[in-house]
């Protein structure tokens, strides 16, 4: 170990750097109904407000079994926005990391299907985020929105990628079937870890489909790879 000597006039004190940062792997399955994650919705107006949200573990659709974190919601203003978040910690402090996100979910929204306002696949965005601070809805007069910058549908922001849609590989528009789909980041997202070595993770989906959307989240997983900052 490399020990570097402070002489003072007092005489000298010996400093040990602290250990470099290592890669982080969180890997969670919803089958198992973990603890600790927290939904919330944002993306609206007081006119538009949505009353049907739900984030809660379920059991899956037939013909798959088990359990999953599922998310419902009918888009009302053009552009809601429905999250889950949990914070984790074990991380080096304020030091930022690299995020890869692997996300499997159910969807029965088909393929090339006419919504009103979009499509109720590929205009349902799915999104990967993390921040140091807790995400929270936010309201500013009659808006609400998020207090992180996650960008908007199928443009990413600062704090969140857009890892896909919830499309799945049916083309039934009036009756899809519930079909498992995978999504990964293509591209990594930067985050640094707040003083205590705390990151907030988030899954959303930005819906710019005017009616309901519903998934069942089943796995994800996120590599954090510290970027030596």
């Amino acid at each position: 170990m490399l020990t570097i000597t402070l002489v003072a006039c007092g005489g000298s004190v010996e400093l040990n750097p602290p250990p470099p940062p290592v890669p982080v792997q969180l890997s969670v399955d919803f089958n198992s109904s973990p603890t600790g994650w927290v939904g919330g919705y944002s993306d609206f107006s007081t006119s538009t407000k949505p009353n049907d949200v739900v984030t809660d573990f379920k059991t899956l659709p037939a013909p798959f079994s088990g359990k999953g974190l599922y998310v419902f919601g009918t888009n009302r203003s053009d552009d809601l926005f429905i999250y889950v978040k949990k914070k984790f910690t074990g991380f080096a402090p304020n030091k930022q990391y690299a995020l890869d996100y692997q996300i499997t979910f159910l969807s029965n929204a088909a393929s090339g299907c006419i919504g009103v306002g979009g499509a109720p696949g590929e205009s349902v965005y799915v999104y990967g985020a993390a921040a140091a601070i807790e995400p929270l809805t936010m309201q500013a007069g009659e808006e609400y929105s998020m207090n992180i910058d996650k960008g908007n549908q199928a443009a990413p922001g600062k704090n969140a990628l857009v890892l896909g849609n919830i499309a799945n590989s049916s083309t039934n528009c009036g009756n899809a079937p519930y079909q498992e789909k995978n999504l990964a980041s293509k591209t990594p997202l930067q985050v640094t870890a707040d003083a205590s070595g705390a990151i907030w993770l988030l899954l959303g989906l930005d819906s710019g489909y005017e009616a309901a959307s519903q998934i069942y989240y089943k796995s994800i997983v996120v590599t954090a790879s510290p970027t030596g900052r």
